[in-house]
């Protein structure tokens, strides 16, 4: 709402403005009347052209709502991939059983390789040449289990060490039937095919990538970005109450992680630059649940949005401090109840994203809200035979908005030259309301703004005006009222000026 003083003076600003530019195309006579201006308005025409950060939104109904937004922060898939540690193996026997477990209690059950080295070296204390082979029963390619042959020389030695080059694991896939990986050897003497016991086998599989883990994935905070959001509706507003009925912060989560996620704020605080505010609500104790594909959605993402309104929050309460900024900081848990038998699964393109954002739809109340703005203007133009005029200002207003007005007149300095009206005037008046607070049609308000020599010396000199203004919703401000984009406001403008009657002879 506070956009409306934009239009309310504007009107008036460009009205003084023309009236310099036309006063010089317009015959010397003693007294004239002239149009100036001309226009209809609806509040949706205020607020321009939507943007990354700000949005007014149009329900089907024509309902409003003002949008501000933070930035979209994300959360990777990667960074869990990162912490794939080496996996290394010493077997003592021809077969090894053990974990297969990452950091932070991921417990991995089925997997696709997408790159992966096994290095394997062989000691053999037997005194002949042997054939070998590592298997690894649940690492599978097409049916077929990961094996890595090789064919051990006996070189006289009383130990013969081999290094196998290392092997490659990229595209297999591996399925634990448990939270263990199986890994065997066979050994077996080349003369007559004879198996054999090894002193050690020991292997160490590296640079693991995984496209596609299934498994539980731990419990672990995961951080996210903390942000700043603006609100400009606040930001010129000088004093006054203004009230939104039903305003809320909506936390819009975007998630194709296939296990639990649970949202957490950590900071969630509005400030008006100087004092602050922080949001209640019981929901920054418990926080609130992502929801995420299962494990036959892999690929899709699941949106989730939740509400911090008047119904849950002091919302409402804190926007009295007219903020300017709220600043959070959301960040989410996996696995936050902890049941380690909930499989889940997750992919190399996996990923949460976080948005959140004000919401304030145009439904209130305001009384004696007070908005202040200056603009650069230029009156030299205006004819110096001009020694009176009188400004008239008709308005016929579809909005359930009062607006009183007064123009300050400033010079290069920023000092006031005078103002442009005796106080602050009613230019707008109050559109008729139904039980709702929608508008039932529209008021008529005609001011009449004397021009005087002084005060028109003053405008050739100014450069700058200053335009405050005061709106107050239908009933004193004491109802509230819902304003619509087919609400419009019909301003038209006209001039009466006298001439110096010497001139001109």
């Amino acid at each position: 709402m506070s956009k409306l003083y934009f239009w309310a003076l504007a009107a008036l600003a460009l009205g003084a403005i023309s009236c310099g530019k036309d006063v010089e195309d317009i015959r010397l006579e003693p007294e004239f009347a002239v149009p100036l201006f001309s226009a209809t308005s609806r509040l949706e025409d205020l607020f321009g052209e939507n943007t990354d950060t700000s949005e007014l939104l149009v329900a089907p109904n024509g309902d409003m709502t003002i949008i501000y937004r933070g930035n979209i922060v994300r959360r990777e898939a990667n960074e869990i991939f990162a912490k794939i540690p080496p996996f290394p193996g010493l077997m003592n026997d021809t077969i090894l059983k053990q974990p297969f477990k990452l950091e932070n209690q991921v417990n991995v059950i089925r997997a696709k390789f997408t790159n992966g080295l096994i290095n394997v070296q062989v000691t053999s204390n037997i005194p002949e040449d042997l054939n070998f082979y590592l298997e690894f029963p649940e690492v599978t390619l097409g049916g077929e289990t990961l094996k890595i042959p090789t064919e051990i020389k006996y070189t006289g030695s009383p130990v013969t060490v081999v290094t196998i080059p290392p092997t490659s694991c990229t595209g297999y896939d591996i399925f634990l039937g448990g939270n263990e990986i199986t890994v065997r050897y066979v050994a077996t003497k080349k003369s007559t095919g004879e198996r054999v016991k090894l002193p050690n086998v020991v292997f160490l599989i590296t640079n693991v990538e995984f496209s596609y883990m299934e498994g539980y994935f731990g419990y672990e905070l995961r951080e996210v970005d903390r942000d700043t959001i603006t609100m400009d509706i606040f930001r010129e507003i000088i004093q006054g109450n203004l009230q939104f009925a039903d305003p809320r912060v909506t936390v819009i989560v975007e998630n194709s992680f296939g296990f639990p996620l649970r949202g957490l704020p950590s900071v969630l605080r509005v400030s008006n630059g100087g004092a602050f505010a922080d949001l209640e609500s019981p929901v920054l104790a418990t926080g609130f649940d992502f929801d995420f594909p299962n494990l036959q959605q892999v690929g899709q993402s699941r949106l989730t949005k939740f509400y911090f309104d008047r119904n849950n929050s002091n919302i409402k309460d804190i926007l009295n401090l007219r903020p300017i900024y709220l600043d959070y900081k959301l960040d989410a848990i996996s696995n936050p109840d902890t049941i380690s038998s909930l499989v889940g699964f997750t992919t190399d393109s996996s990923y949460f994203s976080v948005g959140v954002q004000v919401e304030l739809p145009l439904e209130g109340k305001a009384e004696g809200f007070e908005a202040g703005k200056e603009y650069d203007v230029d009156f030299t133009d205006i004819d110096a035979s001009i020694r009176k005029a009188e400004l008239k200002l008709v308005t016929e207003n579809g909005l359930p908005l009062e607006v009183l007005a007064q123009l300050t007149l400033l010079d290069d300095a920023g000092n006031v030259l005078g103002t442009l009206l005796p106080g602050f005037g009613e230019i707008l008046r109050a559109a008729p309301i139904d039980a709702q607070g929608y508008a039932t049609g529209k008021s008529r308000k005609e001011t009449f703004i004397p021009v005087d020599a002084d005060l028109l010396d003053d405008l050739r000199q100014t450069r700058r005006v200053r335009i405050d203004t005061r709106f107050t919703t239908s009933n004193m401000g004491k109802t509230d009222v819902k304003i619509r984009s087919t609400d419009e406001v019909d301003v038209r403008m006209g001039i009466r000026a006298t001439l110096d009657t010497t001139l001109g002879g």
